[in-house]
C-alpha cells in the first residue's frame, strides 16, 4: 500500500470506530428510510399532544415526558447509529432551557426544557436549534401582535411548544431530520 492510501484507509477506520461514518450496507436502506418515517411521525404526534395540554392546561405531564422520552431513547438506541458525545450534544439544548427556566424563576417553561430534552433524544442539536429558533420568531410575532392589539400585557404568558412545532415543521420541510 502507498502512503496515501494507507492514510485514507487509516482516516475511514477511525470514522467508522467513532460513529461519524456509517456503515456501507446500512446507508440508505429501506430500514434507514422507514426509521426517518417513523421518527418525524413520532416527534410531531409528541410536539401535537404536548401542544394541545400545553394551550389547554399550561403545562405539560411530567407522565407523556418520561414515557416519551424512554421511548424516543430506547428506539434511538436501537435504530441510530450515534456517538456518546453526539447524544450528549443533542440534548445540550434541553439541558441549557433547564438553566434557563432556573435563572429566569419560570418565564421559560421546565415543561418546555423538558420536551427539548426528550427532542434532542431523536433530533440532532443542529435541527433542535434550528426549530427552537423558528419558534422563538413566531412566538414574538405573536407577542408583538397581541401587544399591539391590546390583548395582552407584558405579564401575559403563551404556550411555547406549539410555536416550537411549527419552528419543527420548518425544519423538516427544509431540511431532513
Amino acid at each position: 500500500m502507498r502512503r496515501g492510501e494507507e492514510e485514507r484507509a487509516a482516516s475511514v477506520a477511525d470514522k467508522e470506530i467513532s460513529g461519524e461514518n456509517k456503515p456501507a450496507e446500512r446507508e440508505g436502506t429501506d430500514e434507514d428510510f422507514m426509521w426517518r418515517i417513523i421518527k418525524i411521525t413520532g416527534v410531531f404526534i409528541f410536539l401535537l399532544l404536548c401542544s394541545v395540554q400545553d394551550i389547554r392546561e399550561k403545562e405539560i405531564s411530567v407522565k407523556m415526558l418520561i414515557l416519551s422520552g424512554s421511548l424516543f431513547w430506547t428506539a434511538s438506541l436501537l435504530f441510530e447509529e450515534m456517538s456518546a458525545r453526539e447524544r450528549i450534544c443533542n440534548i445540550l439544548p434541553g439541558l441549557a432551557a433547564f438553566l434557563l427556566a432556573f435563572l429566569t424563576r419560570e418565564q421559560i417553561g421546565y415543561g418546555d426544557a423538558a420536551c427539548l430534552v426528550v427532542l434532542g433524544s431523536v433530533i440532532s442539536a443542529g435541527v433542535l436549534l434550528g426549530a427552537v429558533f423558528g419558534g422563538l420568531v413566531l412566538l414574538s410575532a405573536c407577542s408583538v401582535i397581541l401587544l399591539a392589539g391590546k390583548k395582552a400585557d407584558r405579564k401575559t404568558t403563551l404556550p411555547f411548544v406549539p410555536c416550537l412545532s411549527a419552528g419543527m415543521a420548518l425544519q423538516i420541510i427544509m431540511n431532513t431530520v
